[in-house]
C-alpha cells in the first residue's frame, strides 16, 4: 500500500513538473519527448505496482 500511495505522489509531482515546463516552453518536439518520457513512467509506474501485488500473493 505505501508503494502505491508513494508512486502516485511521485508520479503527480514529475507529471506536474514536466507537463509545466512542455507548457512553458511550447516547442513540439519538447512536448513529443515530454508525453514519451511520462508514458514510460506510467507504465513503469504500472509494472512495479502489478509485482508488489504478485510477490504479495505468493
Amino acid at each position: 500500500m505505501t508503494n502505491l500511495l508513494t508512486g502516485l505522489f511521485g508520479i503527480a509531482l514529475f507529471l506536474a513538473f514536466i507537463g509545466g515546463l512542455a507548457q512553458s516552453i511550447g516547442a513540439a518536439p519538447f512536448i513529443i519527448i515530454v508525453a514519451m518520457i511520462a508514458a514510460m513512467a506510467l507504465y513503469d509506474f504500472y509494472e512495479s505496482i502489478r509485482d508488489a501485488r504478485k510477490d504479495a500473493a505468493n
